[in-house]
């Protein structure tokens, strides 16, 4: 069902806002002027669906694009290539969970620049089905998966990633289509052989437990769902 002509007035002056609120984060007012010079129909369509997501999100929107954050260099770049993405008409099935990756990039501190900027090309690349799959998964084993701040039942076993097993679980999807979007899930890196990796008192990383062919749901795995999930709303 279309827009009434007072719901579409009232969408053109919240866009005209969230605009604004973006302008605020240096070289992305200007990213955005040119994409409205360019496909401005599909683009606008896809800009007031990112709005909507922003706006149910976050109840200070100024507020929230005038963290210090976004005035480094690495916020603007981070910002950049979130917006790019969400932006993007082929990524439209995915445009909540990149809004969910800025707004946890810029409030967590603890989440490395590098990791972040990682994150982002890893939910460019992985499908919506292998990204439910995967949401599903993390259910399954998130609290079994070791590491910083995790605290799993010591008794439990590691979390192994068998397509099969995992196939037989999840009924509600094709099992093909699941053993499928496991492997295009290890392809980006979320599973391995290292169960968890540990600090001696160097500094320097160590391997923990292993396996020499079962795959591991690893903590990277579990950070790059947090990444992209919003428990609830931040400001």
């Amino acid at each position: 069902m279309g827009l009434t002509e007072k719901e579409q007035d009232a969408l053109q002056a919240l866009s005209a806002t969230v605009k604004s609120a973006l302008s605020l984060v240096p070289g992305l007012g200007q990213a955005i002027a040119g994409y409205d010079a360019y496909k401005r129909s599909a683009l606008d369509r896809n800009v007031q669906r990112v709005i909507k997501h922003l706006t149910e999100k976050l109840s200070d929107l100024e507020g929230f694009f005038r963290k210090a954050y976004f005035q480094t260099a690495e916020g603007q770049l981070f910002a950049r290539k979130v917006f790019d993405a969400a932006f993007d008409a082929q990524l439209e099935d995915k445009q909540e969970l990149f809004v969910n990756a800025l707004i946890n990039g810029a409030t967590n501190n603890s989440i490395p620049q590098l990791e972040k900027l990682k994150f982002v090309d890893m939910l460019r690349h992985l499908s919506r089905a292998s990204l439910m799959v995967l949401a599903e998964m993390h259910n399954m084993f998130k609290d079994q998966v070791r590491g910083p701040g995790r605290e799993p039942d010591s008794s439990s076993p590691f979390p192994l990633v068998d397509p099969t097993q995992i196939a037989e679980k999840l009924t509600q999807y094709d099992p093909y289509l699941v053993t499928s979007s496991i492997s295009e899930m290890e392809s980006q890196g979320l599973f391995s052989r290292t169960g968890e990796w540990r600090t001696d008192s160097t500094g320097r990383h160590i391997p923990g437990s292993g396996f020499s062919t079962e795959m591991c749901y690893t903590d990277f795995a579990a950070r790059f769902v947090e990444f992209i999930t919003i428990q609830q709303g931040p400001n």
